[in-house]
């Protein structure tokens, strides 16, 4: 158990020897200037006298005292209650609410220390008082402390949402995506009110309106120390995104936990606080009867709030490297805002791509401007192909079946093979929820269609850049071997080299918003990096990246074809070996690497890009 110094009354002997500076400093600095309440000495003064009264009708010493609630986050009525926080030492009845009515209208929790302290370590009271340290709260004898134990809530906060969400998408423990702190704080609150409905009054009107951003940097604060704090016992590594208030955080899975187990806990949480609420109000009919009354007004005053979205999906808060972080039930509205479209706009889908993929072309609309993106699902349903694969290709290779690690590798290997130099589509957005990614839409054709017409169908369909189809093929091809080569070269694989996944683009000069690489004629885009990875210089891997696309492109090619397929492979290794790696086309020849492809390729074929590659390396 992390340990807490118990101070109590010589603190507030010293405090009284101070006693009017030291009130007049809480007013100013807690009150009219950073909380935009104030308490006047008077109230102040009413207030102590309540808690001291309690105090020794339970025969007990002060430890803490705070107030929180709606005179502190800036919402109160004229007629509300002071909301008090009150912690004693060895307090028997561990836990109570005291409603007081003489002078000053109070509702003060009382809470034994040390069942405060375990309710911030491990939830003893089901966060029932813990929770309020999430929120604002303007303390007035011995802040420290309760400062102490806020750190420590808000740390186990930090650990428990950060695996959840790690738990979503494992692009989240990356150095792609930035967490800004506030992130914790909504996400804890939106479990909270699932569990604890009526709170969400107390969260919409401490968040929203006026003191909305004060309220979130009071909160914030101890976050960030909650953070640091984690960081100083080397749980985490914190590294500020430009040097403003977003953090990048990076967890060592000493306390790794599934999202799973942390629901749970949730559940069961919420269930004990709703026994501990029952158990601090015993003995209080009136209070029950104004809790229920005030409950009822809550919620019908709550409907007529809009929700901030960041109250029902915290994960557009995140920050992404590149695109968006869009979510809910509007997330297509949040791509469109973001691409420049206001109200008014009409969308078209369409399928796109092969049989196998979960993609769709959708195009945005309005007046006489266009923009389409492809949006990429990575589905359960297409998980099914992964597994097939893998099992036909057992003892050989072993691809990603995760939909969201697939999410991730897509992600990643998009922005690193761009920062070679090498085009990719740009990423417009993504939905860790939805597990989507938006890119720009890029209308190429791909290397699949011009093989298909160059070695099957006798280049009765033309091609792109002038010509021959023959010719043109074996320039695509070069030129992609070359761009395979640097990526290999730069300790990267794709393991999924089809030859559908090169876009090539016609125009001169024709680069796109990120492209560096291409020529008078034409652009070569690489498309999807589900199974993108590091090689750390494993010549295999980089071999069956080789391996992978000739067999691929030569697919059903008949024995007649014979002579172009030597050119085809030729023009593709010429490409290669001005970055690519030597070891990594031998290991290409491997037998067992055209065992997959045999029941769809002439025998012939295998035996012509094997001796193709052994010549070529010898």
């Amino acid at each position: 158990m992390v340990s807490i110094e118990m101070k109590g009354r010589s603190e507030e002997s010293e405090y009284e020897g101070e006693h009017e500076s030291r009130r007049r400093d809480v007013v100013d600095d807690y009150g009219d200037h950073s909380y935009g309440v104030l308490i006047s000495v008077e109230e102040r003064d009413e207030l102590s006298r309540i808690v001291k009264a309690l105090a020794e009708e339970y025969r007990c010493e002060i430890l803490s005292y705070c107030i929180y609630g709606s005179k502190v986050a800036g919402y109160a009525r004229p007629d509300s209650d002071y909301d008090i926080l009150l912690v004693l030492k060895d307090y028997k009845d561990i836990i109570k609410y005291v409603y007081v009515r003489n002078g000053l209208n109070a509702s003060v929790l009382i809470v034994d220390g040390k069942a405060l302290l375990r309710d911030a370590e491990r939830a003893m009271l089901g966060e029932f008082v813990a929770g309020r340290l999430l929120h604002p709260y303007l303390p007035l004898l011995n802040g420290e402390y309760l400062k102490d134990v806020e750190t420590i809530y808000k740390k186990r906060v930090v650990m428990e949402e950060y695996n959840t969400l790690i738990a979503l998408n494992p692009l989240v423990g990356t150095e792609e995506v930035a967490i800004p702190a506030e992130y914790f704080l909504f996400s804890k609150m939106k479990k909270r009110a699932r569990i604890y409905p009526h709170a969400l009054y107390s969260y919409v009107k401490t968040y929203t309106g006026t003191y909305a951003s004060r309220n979130i940097e009071r909160s914030r604060e101890g976050f960030i120390r909650a953070l640091r704090a984690l960081e100083e016992e080397d749980l985490l590594e914190l590294t500020p995104l430009h040097g403003d208030e977003c953090y990048h955080y990076h967890i060592i899975r000493k306390w790794r936990e599934s999202g799973k187990m942390i629901t749970i806990k949730e559940m069961l949480r919420g269930a004990f606080a709703w026994l501990v609420h029952s158990y601090a109000a015993r003995r209080s009919l009136n209070f029950f009867k104004e809790e229920a009354r005030s409950k009822l007004n809550r919620r019908k005053e709550v409907k007529a709030y809009t929700i901030p979205p960041a109250f029902t999906n915290p994960s557009i808060l995140l920050r992404t490297s590149e695109g968006v972080v869009v979510d809910g039930d509007s997330w297509l509205d949040m791509i469109a805002k973001n691409l420049g479209f206001k109200d008014g706009y009409s969308t078209r889908f369409s399928r796109i791509g092969d049989k196998h993929a979960a993609a769709s072309l959708c195009t945005i609309e309005k007046d006489d401007r266009k923009e389409s993106i492809v949006i990429k699902y990575y589905t359960n349903l297409k998980m099914a192909k992964w597994i097939a694969l893998n099992v036909w290709l057992a003892g050989i290779r072993r691809y990603d079946v995760s939909p969201e690690k697939r999410m991730m590798n897509e992600y990643i290997g998009a922005r690193r093979v761009r920062a070679l130099g090498i085009n990719t589509p740009e990423i417009v957005a993504v939905s860790f929820g939805k597990r989507l990614i938006a890119f720009r839409y890029v209308d190429g054709i791909p290397l699949s269609d011009i093989i298909r017409d160059a070695l099957i169908d006798d280049g009765s369909k033309g091609s792109i850049g002038g010509g021959s189809v023959a010719s043109n093929l074996l320039g695509y091809v070069k030129r992609y071997g070359s761009l395979l080569g640097r990526i290999h070269a730069s300790g990267l694989i794709l393991r999924d080299t089809k030859p559908s996944n090169v876009l090539i683009l016609n125009g001169r000069g024709y680069t796109g918003k990120y492209g560096v690489e291409g020529s008078d004629d034409y652009t070569l885009y690489l498309t999807d990096f589900e199974q993108f990875s590091t090689s750390d210089s494993s010549y295999d891997d980089m071999g069956w990246d080789i391996a992978c696309f000739l067999y691929y492109s030569t697919l059903f090619i008949s024995a007649r074809k014979e002579e172009m397929v030597r050119m085809f492979v030729r023009a593709f290794l010429e490409g290669y070996s001005q970055h690519g790696s030597k070891d990594a086309m031998v290991m290409a020849a491997k037998a067992s690497y055209f065992l997959p492809f045999y029941p769809a390729i002439v025998v012939g074929m295998i035996k012509v890009i094997r001796d193709e590659i052994s010549s070529f390396t010898r």
